[in-house]
Parts: C-alpha cells; structure tokens; sequence
C-alpha cells in the first residue's frame, strides 16, 4: 500500500476489528467509537443501497452521521493490483479509487463529501477488503428519487444539474458517472455529487468534457423523464446563457455520441485522462 502513503500519511492510523484503519485525526475519537460498535454488531445498521454479494454501503449515526462502504476484492489479480498500485488505480472501479479520487477533489469542491477514514484487510501482496467512511449528506435525497416522485420538475431541476456540471469543470475535475442516483438534492435546493468510484483529477478539454456530461447524463437514464427534443432545447439554452465561445466542433459530436449511444467505463476513463486518446476518439467521431 506504499502508493498511497502519500495520502495516509496525514491521516491517524488505527487497527480496529482486524482492520487497519486511517483516521482523520479531527475526529479520531468519535470514529474509532462508531467503527468498533459497527464491527460488534454489523447487522444492526440500516443499509443506504441494496446490498450485493462484494458490496455494502452502511449509515453510521453519532455526533454527526457517516456513510460507511465496504468492498471485498475476489480476484487475486485486482487484490494484487490494488495492494501494489500496478495499474493508475483512479481510474479503476473500487474503494482505493474513491479514496484517491475523493482526496483530489474534496479540497477544491464543495458539491463532493468529504473522506473521514480509509480502511483495508491484507497482507503483502494482496488486498482482501476495502472501507471508505465519508461524511453523510442528511436531509438530502436523489435526483432520481426526485423526479420519479414528481415527474412535473424534470425541465426545471435539469438546469440546475447542468450548472453543476459547469461548476465541476471550473473546480477542475470530471465525475464518470454523472447520472441521476449520484446527484443528490439538498433542503435548500442545493446540488452535491457522490461515488467519486471513476473520476478524471483534471479537465484536459472544457468543451469536449462538457460534450461528455451532458451527453452521458440523458442517456444513462433522464431520457425516461424527458424527451430528447426538450432536453436538446434546455440544454441548448443552458449553454447560449453560460458558454458563449463554446467550440461547438469538439462540443457537438461529443454530446450527441454519449446521448445517443452507450460508451463503456474503460472507454470513458481513457478519453478523459489521455490527450491522445481525446483526440483519437474525435477523429473517430468525424
């Protein structure tokens, strides 16, 4: 785990339940309470998503209120890869990655949660288990919970995601997947991201970036909300107010491949870290 040394060397470490843990060490004391009580009684916490068969994410309630993730890693090929950072780990699919990703963002963005602690179970050289604590969003619920619940809000709630998305790229950053379970809506209507699990730390192409977000989001699903016709026209509006020099070019057939067309993880990753691979990808387009 030398790769991330790096990150958890301002971090307190701590083994608890057979975990080695990193703590923030601003609030060291009430986690370590929290952790040991989860691991004497796991059962006994509410779930936040469906559980999977590597996969649980929990609430932890004390002074303040934390989502606690849990992944076991099966294969002994991404266990070594992930203990020995073999491969450029932000761009792979797990909880070393948030952990990283998360680390990057949270200190230039205020719409991300913020890492309390990391945790992980192996030995040299493979890693068994991952945890990822962070702070719980409260009185927030989905995009998605949302606009099932009222259909009518669609149009409207869809400017102010696609300002998000604006925002994200003036903050320097480019979250994979932007669909509508991983944006939540705050009390006072304001718009924060979770999962960091895939995420460029840098914006190599404004416009081709924004080409990808908006494109990405119709298609992954918002697409049942909203015709095309109409979501075409919002966003057209959206970028008329707030991107006047927009190349529409690079905008253009970016938008319109992601939004129509789906586009794998791996192929997502690539184009949005590589220079060269943005450009391959738009030849490609034309």
């Amino acid at each position: 785990m030398r790769h991330l040394k790096y990150l958890t060397s301002r971090l307190s470490q701590q083994k608890i339940a057979g975990v080695t843990f990193h703590l923030d060490p601003g609030h060291q004391r009430e986690l370590t309470v929290l952790l040991e009580r989860f691991f004497a009684q796991p059962a006994q916490y509410a779930l936040l998503d469906t559980p999977e068969a590597t996969r649980s994410v929990f609430l932890l309630e004390g002074e303040r209120k934390w989502v606690l993730k849990h992944n076991r890693l099966t294969h002994w090929k991404k266990q070594l890869q992930n203990f020995l950072g073999l491969k450029r780990v932000f761009g792979l699919h797990d909880l070393t990655n948030e952990f990283i990703n998360l680390s990057a963002v949270s200190s230039k963005s205020q719409s991300s949660p913020r890492v309390a602690a990391f945790g992980h179970v192996g030995r040299f050289p493979f890693l068994k288990e991952e945890y990822l604590l962070v702070n719980f969003f409260d009185d927030h619920c989905s995009v998605d919970d949302r606009v099932i619940a009222q259909p009518e809000q669609a149009a409207a709630l869809l400017m102010d995601i696609l300002q998000l998305f604006g925002q994200t790229l003036v903050e320097g950053f480019v979250h994979m997947d932007p669909h509508p379970k991983n944006i939540l809506i705050g009390p006072g209507g304001e718009l924060r991201l979770i999962d960091f699990e895939c995420c460029a730390h840098s914006v190599l192409d404004h416009d081709f970036s924004l080409g990808f977000l908006l494109g990405y989001f119709y298609r992954y699903w918002f697409r049942k909300f909203i015709s095309v016709e109409d979501y075409d026209a919002c966003c057209e509006r959206y970028l008329v107010q707030q991107h006047p020099a927009l190349n529409r070019q690079v905008f253009q057939g970016v938008y319109e491949r992601f939004r129509d067309r789906d586009v794998s993880r791996s192929t997502r990753y690539r184009i949005l870290t590589s220079a060269d691979a943005q450009a391959e990808f738009l030849r490609g387009l034309q």
